[in-house]
């Protein structure tokens, strides 16, 4: 979140359950926001603890159906959904998988280009259609309704949105094998149990001494359970060999500390004095620019802001190397901005970053080296955000971003900032743009606030944000120069629904009062070995044999 903060002091470690105003004290915005995140994620951990990692209410009001209409448009229904316990919710009536509010889907999408194309070329393409969710940071200038107009200007608070997008990718027969791999050691598991119950059945019934049939009740109940357990397995194992190949939160891991000085072995010498050297207190944000890994062809790079990237402005127009914009202030040159908008936002994608050569009036002048591109380029609420890195002798920029250097094992490689604040990178990290990390650096301390271990080394950690949570949806493939598309969504009853078996979909597998349970068009699973159905091979189309539906 790009908000101006004093921190972020919310850590789910420290198991807080409340926040306690006193009297007569300071209040900070980090009290109130850390209030909001103990109850927000209170109610999402319980959210997911009942309903599982994903599931849909069942009837009228869940949602993200997949269905094709009568001329063979793709659509997504309206509804809830729960993902990781978060509210998912589509408002949008005939939502399409080309017109989601919160997806602009790229023109090279494999789904869309095949959706355009020849069902005859597309017969051999198969598609599995997740959820992806994350949370986005919205301010005035991506939505101006939450500004008080009658304050003549200023903003005040900004606001968190749960986005979600329904996407797209090739199934290959490498998975199709996976997921046929991961059934069948499930239902090799289930059989054996089956197996093993009607021997204690047969046992029970051939058993004339009642406090014996007692004895053989007792092992039936743990094998029922077992089964119960297992058979949504049969169903969520197959999900997480898609899902597992989707990234929640990059594995990249960074430090931070204030520069130790020089060292000397003189004992008669004094080192200089580790002390962050800055005259205000600053919320460093350290935020992955081009994504990707140290030695590829296109390196991965950061940019960086010490007030956590919140000066940014509404980009209004302009002409030349001129741009018109809502406001100068916090801009000044020799500053780094980025040019973006709600599409790069949305597609987790980089803005351009140019220097500024001057900031005067209404208008950001950018070095004329490298002019701007059009507006027309950023077509949803544009805006031009200050990042604070700078180019020196021992840092040479590329793209107008700083390459990242990592600290393989045995070296020790630190990054200077900017008042004696230094990072460092773990070895091996795959990065993500987007991906950013918040280091508080304070005057009355001299120090940033930054975890370290039992002998005062800074610890790696991953980032904190942007964290992705997602759910399978369905499968997408052609038959017959018709695009079939196929649910694996789960749905839920509600604890004290009390609804009728005779309102269920014909075939369908739910329980009321339990937790998630796949919403299909197959059969459940069978009592006995003898009555399961085996699977035939009909394709990753196919909701009964490949995936849950």
């Amino acid at each position: 979140m790009k908000g101006d903060f004093t921190r972020d002091t919310f850590d789910p470690a420290k198991h807080f359950s409340r926040v306690l105003m006193q009297q007569g004290r300071v209040t900070l915005d980090a009290d109130h926001n850390e209030q909001a995140a103990i109850e927000l994620r209170y109610l999402r951990t319980v959210a997911r603890d009942v309903i599982g990692a994903y599931a849909a209410p069942a009837g009228a009001d869940g949602g993200f159906m997949l269905a094709t209409d009568a001329n063979g448009v793709f659509t997504i229904s309206k509804g809830r959904y729960y993902v990781d316990g978060i509210l998912v919710e589509n408002d949008t009536e005939n939502c399409t998988y080309k017109t989601q509010l919160d997806f602009p889907v790229p023109a090279d999408d494999a789904l869309l280009a095949a959706l355009a194309g020849n069902a005859n070329a597309n017969a051999s393409q198969s598609f599995w259609i997740y959820l992806d969710v994350w949370e986005r940071h919205i301010t005035r200038i991506e939505d101006d309704s939450i500004r008080e107009k009658a304050l003549g200007g200023p903003d005040t608070c900004t606001r968190a949105k749960v986005v979600w997008q329904v996407k797209a990718l090739l199934l290959s027969a490498e998975m199709q094998q996976e997921m046929e791999a991961a059934k069948t050691s499930v239902t090799a598991s289930i059989e054996k149990l089956y197996t093993r119950k009607a021997q204690l059945e047969k046992n029970f019934i051939a058993e004339a001494d009642k406090t014996k049939q007692v004895t053989w009740l007792k092992q039936l109940q743990p094998l029922d359970e077992e089964l119960a357990r297992l058979n949504q397995l049969s169903f969520l194992r197959p999900h997480q060999v898609l899902l597992s190949r989707l990234v929640r939160l990059s594995n990249a891991k960074l430090a931070a500390r204030v520069d130790p000085g020089q060292k000397t072995e003189d004992a008669c010498v004094t080192p200089p004095a580790s002390k962050y050297r800055g005259a205000e207190n600053q919320l460093y944000r350290v935020e992955i620019h081009q994504g990707g890994k140290v030695g590829d062809n296109t390196p991965p790079t950061l940019k960086w802001s010490h007030d956590n990237g919140s000066v940014a402005t509404a980009w209004l127009g302009g002409e030349g190397s001129d741009l018109q914009v809502a406001s100068t202030r916090g801009f000044a040159a020799g500053n780094w901005v980025e040019l973006s908008d709600d599409l790069s936002d949305l597609l987790g994608k980089p803005g351009i970053l140019l220097k500024l050569a001057k900031a005067e009036g209404g208008t950001l002048t950018v070095d004329a080296a490298i002019p701007p591109p059009p507006i027309t380029d950023f077509p949803n609420n544009p805006k031009v955000r200050r990042w604070d890195q700078i180019e020196t002798d021992a840092v040479t920029l590329v793209d107008d971003a700083m390459p990242i250097q990592e600290s393989p094992a045995g070296s020790d490689v630190w990054i200077d900032l900017e008042d004696g604040v230094q990072i460092q990178f773990s070895a091996g990290g795959e990065y993500r743009a987007g991906d950013y990390w918040l280091i508080p650096a304070r005057v009355a301390t001299g120090s940033v606030e930054w975890p370290q271990d039992d002998e005062l080394n800074p610890q790696p950690l991953p980032p904190r944000g942007i964290e992705h949570h997602y759910a399978l949806l369905g499968f997408a493939s052609w038959a017959n120069q018709k695009l079939n598309v196929e649910n694996a969504r789960f749905e839920f009853w509600p604890l004290l629904s009390g609804v009728a078996q005779s309102s269920l979909q014909p075939g369908s597998i739910h329980v009321v009062g339990m937790g998630a349970k796949p919403n299909a068009t197959e059969a459940a699973p069978a009592k006995a070995p003898k009555a399961r159905r085996r699977p035939t091979k009909r394709g990753p189309s196919s909701p009964a044999e490949d995936a849950p539906s």
